[in-house]
């Protein structure tokens, strides 16, 4: 009796592929690999067929896939039998293109898609930045909260999304408890779930009075309202993939929101505070809004293997010459000692993880391509610091005015290297 082969998650995918390749296009020129939810691995092939060459087939998928197969009678999917096949199919990727045969795969994640998937369209134009890292505790808000005040000193009009929905912090940074409006993020969520977000839209936007004083100001809407209670009932309603009676993704929802706050308020810049990680939240706001992604960072083996994690993913992304060239990494919390051999480390191995992953294969001749030494200060793996200072690790923005000798100290080339990149945008 023969055995069932015991293969792990990562080696299903690459042994039905290789099985699929070793057809030729002898059942189609298309073929799409299907991984369930679970990991099982069936293609779907152009038509219904039968014969030797199919009952081969699905015999060696059932039999060389382990755990991850189907049985052989429900092992092989037929275009025509799929509901709404062109929709479905319209979220593949392509794995490989040899002899005339395309294989493609569809993945079927709970959390992860967003990650793979194209930048939503966009009516606005205000610039956008993304604050997005790994880890969380990294000084992501500091930066975000003092270049939001740095900004409204230069006159312009700030609106910041708290929309670090599991662990709000930029909310009370920016706001203390008796100037929070009566809703936040969840709210317009769970309202916009069942089609009412117009009631709550009116009350989620105030003014921070960090910026009192100021030429600008800033606007935030905080993750939570002053009506706080149910906090974590509404949190599990947020994400749903639903408006009203109409089915919607929780990014296209997101993106709406986004723009129907941006057409109210009419901010000079936009910054969207991501929730730390691989969760979809990050993936959406790093990827899909069209934004300037700051990726904050330490010089940590577990940062550098996140990254890594990460940016292995977005190679097959359909749309990564796109967003790449709006990836920044940041060098925050840069110790008070040892400074330049610290931050010669840390470029070293941001550049390990974008040439790798991010970066194309260079020739000596080749000139149109992305692609950066490991020197380039141009580059988006090129650390932009934010020093350690104690003064901002005391620092309660909702309570303390920003000392600008203090924010500068600590935060001068990175006001500068985002200033620069808002110049670029054109927006400014």
């Amino acid at each position: 009796m023969t055995k069932t082969p015991k293969i792990v998650f990562q080696q299903a995918l690459d042994t039905a592929l290789g099985i699929t390749e070793g057809l030729g296009t002898t059942l189609g020129n298309e073929i799409t690999l299907v991984r369930d939810l679970r990991g099982r691995i069936r293609p779907v092939i152009p038509t219904q067929k039968n014969g030797d060459e199919l009952n081969s087939y699905r015999a060696s998928l059932a039999a060389q896939l382990g755990a991850y197969a189907f049985d052989p009678e429900r092992s092989v999917l037929f275009k025509e039998q799929l509901t709404e096949p062109d929709v479905l199919l319209s979220e593949r990727r392509l794995l490989k293109k040899s002899d005339g045969l395309s294989i493609y795969l569809l993945d079927r994640q709970i959390i992860g898609q967003d990650w793979m998937r194209e930048t939503l369209p966009r009516t606005t134009r205000n610039p956008r930045f993304t604050f997005f890292g790994i880890k969380g505790g990294v000084g992501r808000s500091t930066a975000l909260v003092n270049w939001a005040w740095h900004l409204a000193a230069q006159g312009k009009k700030v609106l910041v999304f708290d929309l670090d929905l599991e662990s709000p912090g930029v909310s009370s940074s920016l706001l203390p408890p008796d100037h929070l409006p009566d809703y936040g993020v969840v709210d317009w969520f769970v309202e916009d779930g069942v089609g009412q977000a117009q009631i709550v839209e009116h009350e989620l936007c105030v003014r921070s009075p960090l910026a009192q004083g100021l030429d600008g100001e800033i606007a935030i809407i905080p993750a939570y309202g002053s009506k706080t209670e149910d906090y974590l009932p509404k949190l599990a309603r947020c994400y749903a993939e639903f408006s009203g009676n109409k089915p919607e993704s929780w990014a296209e929802r997101l993106h709406r929101f986004v723009e129907r706050m941006e057409q109210q308020y009419a901010p000079d810049v936009v910054i969207l505070d991501s929730r730390a990680g691989l969760h979809d939240i990050g993936a959406v706001l790093a990827t899909r809004m069209e934004a300037t992604s700051l990726l904050f960072a330490i010089d940590t083996p577990q940062t550098w293997k996140g990254y890594e994690l990460l940016f292995r993913h977005w190679r097959n992304h359909p749309q990564l010459e796109a967003f790449r060239t709006n990836l920044q990494i940041i060098a925050s919390m840069v110790p008070d000692t040892g400074r330049e051999d610290y931050l010669q480390g840390f470029k070293e191995h941001a550049w390990d993880v974008f040439r790798d992953n991010l970066y194309d294969s260079t020739g000596p001749d080749d000139l149109d391509t992305f692609s950066f030494d490991l020197d380039d200060e141009s580059a988006p793996h090129a650390p932009v610091p934010i020093f350690w200072h104690r003064a901002l690790m005391e620092f309660n923005p909702a309570r303390d005015k920003i000392d600008r000798r203090t924010a500068d100290e600590a935060l001068f080339h990175f006001f500068e290297q985002a200033d620069n990149l808002l110049d670029t945008t054109g927006q400014s």
